[in-house]
């Protein structure tokens, strides 16, 4: 899938929001679309993803050299957040999720 496709409201958590907590991330999850059939399969990857982060903020603010810059403590709570995030948008129902704006 492209995120071209995305609805309004998985475009605004996945792609808008993603990059509000960090550029890396963001990339990370905007690449990482095309893997995916659709817009339920791609969410929910990348709510694994994004806890999986939460849990481990010190090992993937390593992988992209950014311990010395970036609180991991305060990392993980932004990550969280945003994992929750995600989790309402699953769990709203695909026609209350906004047009997609292809």
């Amino acid at each position: 899938m492209d995120t071209d496709f995305l609805t309004r409201e998985a475009y605004r958590v996945l792609i808008v929001r993603s990059g509000t907590v960090s550029e890396f991330l963001r990339s990370e999850i905007g690449a990482a679309a095309s893997r995916y059939p659709n817009e339920d399969s791609y969410l929910n990857a990348m709510h694994e993803l994004v806890l999986a982060v939460s849990e481990a903020p010190e090992e993937y603010l390593d992988q992209w050299n950014l311990l010395e810059e970036i609180n991991s403590d305060e990392f993980a709570a932004l990550v969280a957040n945003l994992a929750d995030e995600i989790a309402v948008v699953i769990r709203t129902p695909k026609e209350n999720r906004g047009p997609t704006d292809e």
